[in-house]
């Protein structure tokens, strides 16, 4: 999205949620309510350049007052806090690990 409306002087848009890479620092912003992990940058929001991680590996979800992560049956699975999981809850500070990339959940 390289062109885009000039922002309202209002507020700025602040994102729903973050996944920050624990090894790079890298931040991916979460800006709408449902995000896709995956390596395929035609249907995933946040793209890993990772041969581990599926083409859509994973969705984030948030309702409102919560997230959610749900695993779209990939390859090799997504962990929370080291766990395999294929659906479930996500608090501040989760832990997320997509094929060999750490992340930290922030929302």
């Amino acid at each position: 999205a390289a062109h885009m409306a000039p922002a309202k002087p209002a507020a700025p848009s602040r994102p729903l949620a973050q996944l920050v890479d624990v090894v790079t620092g890298d931040t991916y912003e979460l800006t709408s309510a449902r995000a896709t992990v995956g390596r395929e940058r035609s249907v995933a929001d946040v793209v890993l350049r990772d041969p581990n991680v599926s083409r859509r590996h994973a969705e984030l979800t948030f309702t409102g007052s919560d997230w959610s992560i749900e695993d779209l049956n990939s390859t090799n699975g997504t962990m929370v806090n080291n766990r395999r999981i294929t659906r479930c809850p996500l608090r501040n500070g989760d832990v997320l690990t997509f094929g060999l990339s750490t992340f930290e959940f922030r929302g």
